[in-house]
């Protein structure tokens, strides 16, 4: 009987200052281990390591257990979320434990997990890894598809899912998630299917992470490690086939368009496809990742700020015409100086305001833009305010739209 397994190891809080608290690795973890053991049919091999439980030693421990704990046909997840490391001239990848020193001598190489897997029997390992340089495990290979959830069962796989490249990833907003937890953990809770593949959880979550963060997950097998060109079957536990979790999750409306900007954003006529969307629910709506397979009660598309902010051109055109602010009003920007050009470009920043921390900003030459005035003879200028950064981006589009700077063609 093939077996379902889970090791999670989450580390938010570290002796060494030198590596400061992460926001959402242990409550990330908390979530995925509830939704892996609720509704996937997973169960705990050993005890989570959360915090001070994630010593050097205790990670190395309980990865050689497995070993012992796994059979020829079972399913093993390794999760790890916490600090990560690279070695700047051999570009060797490290997990950071809970008591570590800044010391490589301290860390765990990727050659120790690489070499603890070749030890385990298991038919099919998925790491899960959501730190700093989790590629650097990977080989170039990525997956392949196509083939009947059978025939991926029946060979041996040693797949790694990392939440980015050899590169820095986003912890995410305190009590939010991490970009990459929350679109893995919001296509586990909400998917409907009886069976996907680990490939398929793959795609879903490098494509929604890459559409909200600068980071993009990868997905690829282990050199040597005795890989087959298998994959993970995930099947739904009995009772849930029907069943999603589709609550208005906090995490999801915090990094996407609020729905009355998007129904704007929808009106002016782009309906390029999103990674998330807004459904009727009742006399209210929720916040879905889009299937294609049921497009019931679809309201919008709920646009993330890295789908949307692509739609602002980097140059914007102005003229002599055009108002710039002035410490006294605003004043007419003139011609430029010769053999040069002037154009306004849009920036983002963080403000004071607790209702509306986001902001957005076309300028030129370093001051505030107005392209025209209002009836009653005030500049419209160009600063746009929202709950978020994606928010605070779709208002700007509407507001270059309005001033006839981009136009949306064709959907996009």
């Amino acid at each position: 009987m093939q077996k379902n397994y889970l090791l999670n190891i989450a580390i938010d809080n570290y002796t060494d200052p030198a590596f400061p608290p992460l926001n959402n690795a242990v409550s990330d973890a908390k979530k995925l281990e509830e939704i892996l053991t609720t509704k996937y049919n997973f169960e705990l091999i050993l005890d989570s390591l959360i915090n001070e439980e994630a010593t050097r030693k205790s990670i190395i421990e309980n990865l050689n257990q497995l070993s012992v704990l796994t059979k020829e046909n079972d399913n093993l997840i390794i999760h790890f979320a916490g600090h990560g490391s690279l070695h700047p001239k051999t570009e060797k990848g490290f997990w950071i434990p809970q008591n570590a020193e800044n010391s490589i001598s301290d860390f765990i190489p990727n050659s120790t997990i690489i070499d603890t897997i070749l030890g385990i029997d298991a038919k099919h390992i998925l790491l899960i890894i959501d730190s700093c340089f989790s590629g650097s495990l990977l080989s170039q290979t990525r997956a392949s598809v196509g083939f009947h959830y059978s025939k991926l069962n029946e060979s041996k796989s040693r797949w790694v899912l990392a939440s980015g490249r050899n590169e820095k990833v986003s912890d995410g907003n305190p009590g939010c998630g991490s970009p990459f937890s929350i679109i893995l953990n919001e296509f586990l809770k909400q998917n409907t299917d009886n069976t996907f593949s680990a490939s398929e959880l793959a795609t879903a979550v490098t494509k929604g992470t890459g559409s909200v963060a600068k980071q993009q997950p990868i997905f690829a097998h282990i050199e040597g490690v005795d890989h087959k060109d298998g994959q993970m079957i995930f099947n739904l536990t009995k009772g849930t086939e029907d069943t999603s979790i589709t609550e208005l999750e906090p995490n999801l409306s915090s990094i996407v368009l609020p729905i009355e900007s998007a129904l704007k954003i929808h009106n002016i006529g782009l309906t390029e496809k999103s990674i998330f969307g807004y459904y009727k629910k009742g006399d209210s709506f929720e916040i879905k990742m889009i299937n294609p397979k049921n497009k019931s009660n679809f309201i919008c598309n709920a646009y993330t700020f890295e789908e949307i902010v692509k739609y602002i051109p980097e140059h914007i055109e102005v003229d002599e015409n055009t108002y710039i602010a002035h410490s006294t009003g605003y004043v007419k920007l003139g011609k430029p100086e010769q053999g040069t050009y002037d154009f306004a470009n849009v920036t983002f920043q963080r403000t004071e305001v607790s209702s509306e921390p986001y902001m957005s900003i076309c300028k030129c030459r370093g001051r505030m833009v107005a392209f025209s005035k209002s009836s009653d003879g005030y500049y419209n200028n160009l600063i746009r305010w929202g709950i978020n950064q994606a928010e605070s981006a779709g208002l700007m589009i509407l507001a270059l739209v309005e001033e006839n700077k981009i136009e949306i063609k064709n959907g996009r």
